[in-house]
């Protein structure tokens, strides 16, 4: 079954600052930028996000925990990252580099949506309602409207999303065994020297 996107999620801009983001010390509030989106990566920890001053009026751009994030500028096939937001708080508002995606239908899982957001189909997907020539922005109503994604049952929906933390966790074991082969080349070498 294909959905338009308007009809299991609210799109929401990120919220759009007048001038530079500054960044102050306290952490009352924090802004989550594209920066900050690396593609399949949830948003886990607020520590690396900037803390800002904000004066602004009541905003949807507020994050909730299972929103889906999805970079709204970038140049081609693989620039629209899609991220969940995973943290339960209420201080942290999206910059207007993101587009939120809040999910409203129990039978549609904000993960699934991320992973097909960044597959190669949903990044082509997206590139069907951008504007512009060098840097693309996603182009909201044609986003929301336009765009139509399959949405197959529940189940195919949590095997497809651990189908992915599996390859994650494989990728991570292979990760760290190079760096531990590397280790071994290094200390061999460093023991020769020594003698």
């Amino acid at each position: 079954m294909y959905m338009k996107i308007s009809n299991f999620a609210e799109v929401i801009n990120g919220y759009t600052f007048r001038g530079a983001i500054e960044t102050v010390k306290t952490r009352d509030i924090l802004v989550l930028q594209a920066k900050d989106i690396t593609q399949g990566e949830n948003i886990t920890e607020a520590e690396k996000l900037t803390p800002i001053s904000f004066k602004g009026t009541r905003t949807a751009s507020f994050l909730q925990k299972d929103d889906v994030l999805i970079v709204s500028r970038g140049m081609g096939v693989g620039s629209f990252r899609s991220a969940i937001f995973n943290l339960d708080v209420s201080n942290i508002i999206a910059s207007s580099s993101l587009l939120i995606l809040r999910i409203k239908k129990k039978e549609v899982l904000p993960e699934y949506i991320s992973l097909y957001f960044n597959s190669t189909e949903g990044q082509n997907k997206i590139l069907e309602t951008v504007a512009g020539s060098y840097i693309r922005a996603i182009s909201r109503k044609k986003f929301e409207e336009e765009i139509k994604i399959p949405i197959p049952p529940l189940e195919t929906q949590h095997s497809l999303i651990k189908l992915n933390q599996n390859i994650k966790q494989q990728e991570k074991i292979y990760d760290r065994k190079k760096e531990l082969k590397q280790e071994i080349i290094n200390a061999t070498i460093t023991n020769l020297i020594k003698k």
